[in-house]
């Protein structure tokens, strides 16, 4: 996971033929976080919104969510 352009809060990682992007956004119950998933710069999964299920969760929890997210969809074959 490293950090994506000048936004706090915005992720990218490659992850086999794949680019995932993450965006975790603070809100007044906590953090949400995005994903989507490209493949030679055009979406293949558009962004999706995590659900984040720990209480006080942190920015790069609310990010590794949005990872793990992107990675077990890549893994189960829907974003071919």
């Amino acid at each position: 996971m490293e950090p994506k352009g000048l936004d706090m809060g915005d992720y990218q990682e490659r992850y086999g033929d794949y680019d995932i992007e993450v965006a975790v956004e603070q809100v007044l119950t906590g953090v949400k976080a995005h994903f989507r998933v490209l493949r030679n710069d055009a979406p293949v999964v558009d962004w999706q919104l995590v659900h984040i299920d720990s209480l006080w969760s942190t920015e790069h929890a609310a990010a590794e969510a949005g990872f793990r997210a992107a990675r077990e969809l890549i893994d189960a074959g829907l974003a071919s």
